[in-house]
């Protein structure tokens, strides 16, 4: 029994220090439970921090992206809008080139008609002179024909043949007016 009390005593030692180890162990085991426990609530944290910044960046860059649609379709409506104006100035531009062909062929046609109108003009005035000097001839021919007439009825005046018909009608017809007169 002796024996059997020193083999108990000898487990019971080795109980005791295997109770100690165990002891030490758990304590050990607790202390990095609670080193893994503030790791992991530090990590948490650490993580949720992030998550956080990282939602506040999506929700920044979310309002940005619709900012920027916006721009977006804004400068798509104004794109629209400028190409309908493009569209309405070149068929403007096509109008008033057409507009300007006519007008050029319009003033084409005018100076034609000028160039016409001034050698017409040019033959007008030449004519008008031609008149004029033909009308300066006629204007001496009609005073040289008046004064023979006259020199004619001088020539029968002095022969004494006042009295003589044809005397008397060759000076109504060289000064028809001064008989008018006489007759009134």
């Amino acid at each position: 029994m002796l024996e059997e009390l020193k083999r108990l005593q000898t487990h019971i030692a080795n109980f005791q220090e295997r109770l100690k180890n165990l002891e030490a162990e758990n304590t050990s085991l607790h202390q990095q439970k609670k080193e893994m426990e503030k790791h992991h609530d530090e990590h948490t944290t650490q993580q949720t921090t992030t998550l956080r910044s990282k939602q506040d960046k999506i929700d920044t860059l979310t309002n940005n992206l619709n900012n920027l649609q916006d721009q977006y379709n804004a400068l798509n409506q104004d794109a629209k809008t400028l190409a309908e104006r493009y569209s309405r100035l070149e068929k403007g531009c096509t109008d008033l080139k057409s507009r300007f062909q006519e007008i050029l062929a319009e003033r084409n046609e005018l100076r034609v008609l000028k160039e016409k109108l001034h050698h017409e003009q040019t033959s007008a005035k030449q004519e008008i002179a031609n008149l004029k000097e033909e009308r300066v001839q006629l204007l001496e021919k009609n005073e040289h024909a008046k004064l023979k007439v006259e020199a004619i009825i001088a020539r029968l005046a002095v022969l004494g043949t006042d009295e003589d018909k044809n005397t008397q009608e060759i000076q109504k017809l060289a000064h028809p007016s001064e008989h008018n007169e006489e007759a009134q």
